[in-house]
């Protein structure tokens, strides 16, 4: 078995011909289908990009865990290609998942050079793209729908009742919050002007005044962001708001943004979320456990019956953990 096998190119430049050392290798081959060095490059740099991974350097263990996982994906890519597995409006959905990644960035501009930056080509990253789809699309209909419907509906009720803790829905209080934002910015004396206000503010408020009406006074002056809030009561904010009486407003809490001024509505009772209420997270999340199952059953096969080697000595090790 030949352990490396290295890719020379041939450039031909003014009639002369000129042999480069190479700029890639074979690393791995599944069912003689390669997998190279810069597709596992690629594939640690995507998980850069996509904020999976966030260290700059990557262990030789986190390389053979990268590799197995291009290795699984090429078995389930060949079993797609030969069940016909298509993914619909393939271009649509690679533009939406392009537009998903780059929206967690400042600008296109921004995407663009984080690209460059790990010497990924867009076209590298939408070819990706495609093969997850492929990949969620033959895991969706082999094993995630192939799921006995009846077994999941009987494994979840019995989850329901054994673990009715986990769907109490604890003691809540709803208020009134009116946030004053201080600008970070500012200088010490509009910050101390803001003080000024936020504390006339208050007064009014204590006086028994609207929030709408102070904030119809006061909008042209202070930042203000009114709304009704929600919390745990065993919450920090949330514990403050409970020790109100109802409809007593607090005084001006500091806050990260500024000054927060709150209005305690009611306190809502612990209750125990009905089986109708969730049974369908609990029957998508048995379902997803036992298609996993299944999965890995087969991926176990595959790797039993199926061609595969690893061609990188140092990589070679995960091979053997595989056996």
């Amino acid at each position: 078995m030949i352990r490396y096998i290295t890719f020379l190119i041939l450039f031909c430049i003014g009639g002369n011909v000129y042999t480069q050392t190479l700029i890639d290798s074979i690393v791995a081959v599944v069912n003689e289908d390669a997998i190279t060095r810069s597709e596992l490059e690629d594939e640690l740099h995507i998980a850069k990009v996509l904020g999976i991974r966030t260290d700059t350097t990557s262990t030789l263990a986190e390389k053979r865990a990268v590799l197995n996982i291009i290795i699984n994906r090429k078995f389930v890519l060949q079993e797609s290609e030969r069940l016909g597995v298509v993914v619909t409006e393939r271009d649509s959905q690679i533009a939406a998942k392009i537009a998903e990644i780059s929206a967690k960035y400042a600008s296109d501009i921004v995407f663009q050079s984080v690209l460059e930056g790990y010497q990924l080509e867009k076209e590298a990253v939408e070819a990706w793209i495609y093969d997850q789809l492929i990949y969620d699309e033959f895991f969706r209909r082999i094993f995630f729908n192939a799921v006995n419907s009846e077994k999941v509906a009987r494994l979840a009720k019995s989850y329901y009742d054994a673990n009715n803790a986990e769907f109490i829905v604890p003691s809540t209080v709803t208020f009134k919050s009116l946030l004053i934002v201080v600008p970070r910015n500012g200088s010490e004396t509009e910050k101390q002007n803001v003080e000024e206000l936020v504390k006339k503010l208050s007064e009014r408020l204590q006086r028994g005044e609207t929030f709408q009406a102070v904030c119809e006074v006061s909008e042209t002056q202070l930042e203000l962001k009114f709304e009704v809030l929600t919390l745990a009561i065993d919450t920090p904010l949330g514990a403050i708001v409970t020790e109100l009486q109802v409809s007593e407003r607090s005084t001006p809490l500091r806050v990260t943004e500024g000054y927060q001024i709150v209005e305690r509505i009611r306190n809502n009772s612990a209750y125990l979320k009905t089986y109708e209420e969730v049974s369908e997270d609990i029957t998508e999340r048995i379902r997803q456990e036992l298609a996993n199952e299944q999965f890995e059953t087969w991926l176990t096969k595959q790797k039993e019956e199926e061609t595969w080697d690893i061609l990188d000595d140092e990589l070679a090790q995960e091979k053997n953990k595989a056996k």
